[in-house]
């Protein structure tokens, strides 16, 4: 079926790019500051390497990694450079057996790995944590949450009678999701996570990975792999979704040869070599098929309006090339046909699968960017069940600054202050009231706990503060617990409770001067 619509533009369609299949291979040691600076690594000088299917390098005799060359081989290569891997059967760039480094002569025979704007993980953390909660805020706060035919996350509300959908396309707030999913296996809060549209974490997480990456590169299994060591997943104490696989590792660390213990995030079976550790995750055994996958999206269906078809889209193709100005229309069919052929793609599970998924979001994305569709011809994503409310908002109270409170307070101290201050995201208004309580350590209630600040059609985008006088005298050295908790008139109206609640601590000195947190 086709959807036609005619009309002229000034630039032909760029083709279709042809699709690569995974390669094992991924980034040489982490060149940069040492581990403890809290600095972020270098991305330079990170080479692909001879992996397994888990993604583990391959090793020598003395336990050295192993390059792959590149491809083509540069002019300044030597033929003498390429010896067989181990094992045997994979070309590999010869190294210094003493250093574990490239060998003398040969540094220009190894490819670097490409990270493009994922190059962004060397931020700080607190980046990728800004963009994680922009990105769960839009998950809370729309009424339903769906997947476009890429696999990325789709928000949508109704708004004035009017049906609104955005996709997460932020390469930033893909990345974090793709950290936060492969840190915990939920976004959101522990106890109230986000349902999501897919229930296969690994999934949703690829599909935020494929959607961060350059749409013209290749997501490969080395940046896969080195993502998450920089990312700081691959700690052997860092809790991680995924169980690891640890093995030892001679490699240059700021100047000296040693062995070292690295860690892999496990996305396959247990490693039949290797140190596999388990702790509470289960092994994922993760398996993919490009068709199966795409078979499924968009999730639920929608294209085309009027009859909406599993595994299908919709694309501007040429309609005729012949004439001038060219004349295009809109192509509405199966995904798979359209953007991969009869490919089926790494048939493989494990890291390779998994790559493979990232990497056909990714392009799948490249497809429909290089080909969109006119303004206001979509066909719009539909509303989903929402809650029988015609008013919808997220109120918060922030970690940083939605409960303020002395940190040391002097017993018998009079005129003390703490600060509460509630936000809303909308898209509604809100109204509601806050309330505080704060008690000593032996359970005694502070003078005049617990306090309730009422509002009333709080704007959405906005917040409101209040600032309240309190007294001690409790006659001895303890600490005060305080809560704040935002409550909504409307139960359902609030689309995210998970952000409501706040906890700070104040120590009760008998003698001494105070301060603020």
């Amino acid at each position: 079926m086709k959807r036609t619509l005619i009309f002229t533009v000034a630039a032909a369609l760029m083709g279709m790019l042809a699709y690569s299949g995974v390669g094992f291979a991924a980034k040489g040691g982490i060149q940069g500051p040492p581990p403890d600076s809290g600095e972020p690594p270098d991305l330079g000088d990170i080479i692909v390497l001879y992996r397994d299917a888990w993604g583990l390098p391959n090793l020598t005799a003395d336990l050295c990694q192993q390059a792959i060359p590149a491809d083509p081989l540069p002019d300044t290569c030597p033929a003498t450079c390429l010896v067989d891997g181990l094992p045997s059967g994979v070309s590999v760039v010869e190294v210094n057996t003493d250093t574990c480094g490239i060998a003398l002569g040969c540094e220009t025979c190894t490819q670097e790995v490409d990270f493009g704007r994922t190059s962004v993980i060397r931020s700080p953390v607190s980046v990728i944590e800004q963009s994680l909660a922009e990105a769960v805020t839009k998950l809370a706060t729309a009424q339903c949450t769906s997947l476009d035919p890429a696999g990325r996350l789709v928000n949508t509300s109704e708004i004035d009678d009017v049906v609104l959908s955005a996709t997460i396309d932020s390469p930033l707030e893909n990345l974090a999701i793709y950290w936060q999913l492969m840190r915990t296996g939920y976004l959101g809060a522990e106890t109230m996570p986000i349902d999501l549209p897919d229930l296969n974490v690994l999934n949703t997480a690829a599909r935020g990975l494929g959607a961060a990456a350059d749409k013209t590169g290749k997501v490969t299994v080395d940046q896969v792999v080195y993502t998450n060591e920089i990312m700081g997943l691959t700690g052997e104490s860092v809790q991680t979704y995924l169980p690891k696989i640890c093995m030892n590792v001679r490699e240059e660390v700021q100047g000296v040869v040693q062995t070292v213990r690295k860690c892999f995030l496990n996305y396959g079976v247990a490693h039949p070599v290797h140190e596999n550790l388990l702790g509470n995750s289960e092994y994922a055994n993760y398996q993919y098929s490009r068709t199966v996958n795409f078979a499924a999206l968009p999730d639920p269906a929608y294209i085309p309006d009027d009859d909406p078809t599993e595994g299908w889209f919709e694309y501007l193709g040429v309609w005729d090339d012949t004439v001038i100005p060219v004349l295009f229309y809109i192509v509405q069919g199966p995904i798979m046909d359209n953007v991969f052929g009869t490919d089926p793609g790494f048939l493989g599970g494990n890291v390779g699968g998994f790559t493979q998924a990232a990497d056909d979001t990714r392009e799948v994305i490249e497809f429909t960017h290089d080909r969109p569709l006119p303004l206001d011809h979509e066909t719009p994503v539909p509303l989903c069940d929402v809650p029988d409310t015609d008013i919808v908002y997220d109120l918060s109270l922030s970690e940083e600054s939605g409960l303020q409170v002395p940190k040391q307070i002097v017993d018998g101290s009079e005129g003390r202050e703490f600060t509460v201050t509630v936000a809303n995201a909308g898209p509604g208004v809100a109204s509601g009231y806050v309330l505080v309580t704060a008690e000593a350590a032996n359970g005694v209630p502070i003078v005049g706990s617990p306090w309730t600040f009422a509002f009333e059609e709080l704007a959405a985008g906005s917040s409101e503060s209040w600032v309240t006088f309190f007294s001690i005298d409790l006659g001895e050295r303890t600490t005060i617990d305080w809560q704040a908790t935002a409550v909504p008139d409307c139960a359902d109206c609030d689309l995210n409770s998970a952000n409501n609640t706040v906890t700070a601590t104040s120590n009760v000195r008998v003698t001494g001067g105070g301060g603020r947190n």
